[in-house]
């Protein structure tokens, strides 16, 4: 189930290790953002700020998200360790909560 209280939110595996076969095949590569809640966004950066990737998560029935770990322009996410932003949406869209997390992928 979605959780409200968005300082449950997490991502599995942290760190990802690219060769550690993690939900993955030669060409599916994937990260799971966990207890969401039921309406958000999931804004992705470096770092140094750089947006990486949005993820829109409306699903009354799971708290998860899977991210194939890919950019805006549909490049491999290079190693290194990256921020996300949830953003908590209300039944009109708007953003009641927000949290920042971090995640780390090693090569």
């Amino acid at each position: 189930m979605p959780k409200d209280n968005l300082n449950e939110v997490g991502v599995v595996p942290n760190p990802y290790i690219v060769r550690s076969g993690f939900k993955e095949s030669e060409y599916i590569r994937q990260i799971r953002f966990t207890n969401l809640p039921e309406r958000c966004d999931i804004n992705i950066y470096t770092v140094s700020g750089e947006y990486v990737s949005t993820i829109k998560h409306d699903n009354p029935e799971s708290g998860n998200e899977w991210w194939d770990m890919r950019t805006i322009n549909n490049q491999e996410l290079a190693p290194g360790l990256y921020l996300f932003y949830v953003s908590q949406k209300d039944a009109s869209g708007n953003t009641s909560e927000t949290t920042v997390g971090k995640f780390a992928v090693i090569r």
